[in-house]
C-alpha cells in the first residue's frame, strides 16, 4: 500500500477534528461567556527505524491539541443589576460541588436565601475566604455593583465579588461551555479590570468567520478524501498487474 495514502489520511483526521470543534464554536455563538476553541496543527515525520521502510521526507498532520482562545467578547447591555461583566482579564469564582469553578458568564441573581448565584444555583464567592458570599437582604430596593466588584444594597456594602487571573493561560481548561477549572493556583485579577453592571460578555465567536472556516474545513476534508481515493485506486490497478504477469 503506498505510503502516501496514510500521510493524506491523517489529514483527514485532522480536519475532521478540526470540523468538530469549529462547529461547536459556531454553536455556541450566543452563548454568554463562551470562548472558543482552536485546533493547533503539527507536523509529524516519519519516525527512523520504523518496522516499514519510509520516504525520509514522509509527514503526517496532527491535530496536535485544542486551545482557547483568550480574546474577549462584546458587553451586552441588559439592564438587569444582576447582569455582570469584566472589562479586562480575570474570571468570577465560583463555588462548585466540585471545587471552584472560574467564568466569564456573569448572568447572576439571588436565591430564595438572598446568597448571589448563577441560573443553575451555583454560589458566586466573595472577597474574603472560600465560604465568603454576597447575600442580598430581603426588601432590598437598590442594588449597585462598583467597578471594583463591591456589592451595595441600598446604599449599605454587602460584599465584593472575587475576581481571580492565572499567571498562565494554558493550565485553563474548559468545563463545560462557559466554566473553566484548573490545578494551579489563582492570583488577583489586574487593578484593571473592571466589574460592569447591567451588562454580559458575549462569545467571542464570530458567527460568519466560523461559517466561512466550516466551508474551508469541508473543502480541504473533500480534498483529501480525494487524494486517498486516489491512492487506493492506484494500489488496486497494481495489484490487478502484478496478478495479470503471475
Amino acid at each position: 500500500m503506498s505510503h502516501g495514502i496514510y500521510s493524506a489520511l491523517s489529514g483527514a483526521v485532522a480536519q475532521q477534528r478540526a470540523l468538530d470543534v469549529t462547529a461547536n464554536n459556531v454553536a455556541n455563538a450566543n452563548t454568554v461567556g463562551f470562548r472558543a476553541d482552536r485546533v493547533a496543527f503539527d507536523e509529524a515525520l516519519a519516525q527512523a527505524g520504523a518496522r516499514t521502510a519510509q520516504p525520509a521526507s514522509m509527514r503526517y498532520v496532527v491535530a496536535e491539541r485544542i486551545t482557547t482562545d483568550t480574546a474577549p467578547g462584546a458587553l451586552a447591555t441588559t439592564g438587569n443589576p444582576y447582569d455582570l461583566a469584566l472589562n479586562g482579564d480575570g474570571f468570577f469564582v465560583l463555588a462548585a460541588p466540585q471545587g471552584e469553578r472560574y467564568t466569564r458568564a456573569g448572568s447572576f441573581t439571588p436565591g430564595a436565601d438572598g446568597v448571589l448565584r448563577t441560573s443553575d444555583g451555583i454560589e458566586v464567592v466573595a472577597e474574603g475566604g472560600p465560604n465568603a458570599r454576597i447575600r442580598i437582604p430581603t426588601g432590598a430596593r437598590d442594588v449597585t455593583v462598583g467597578p471594583d466588584g463591591t456589592v451595595s444594597a441600598d446604599g449599605e456594602p454587602v460584599g465584593r465579588v472575587r475576581i481571580v487571573s492565572f499567571a498562565d493561560p494554558a493550565t485553563v481548561g474548559k468545563e463545560g461551555e462557559s466554566r473553566f477549572m484548573t490545578v494551579a493556583a489563582p492570583q488577583p485579577a489586574s487593578p484593571n479590570t473592571e466589574v460592569v453592571q447591567g451588562s454580559l460578555e458575549q462569545s467571542n465567536v464570530n458567527p460568519i468567520s466560523g461559517l466561512n472556516e466550516l466551508i474551508t474545513i469541508n473543502r480541504l476534508f473533500d480534498s483529501f478524501q480525494r487524494v486517498i481515493k486516489t491512492f487506493a485506486d492506484l494500489d488496486n490497478r497494481t495489484a490487478r498487474d502484478i496478478g495479470s504477469r503471475g
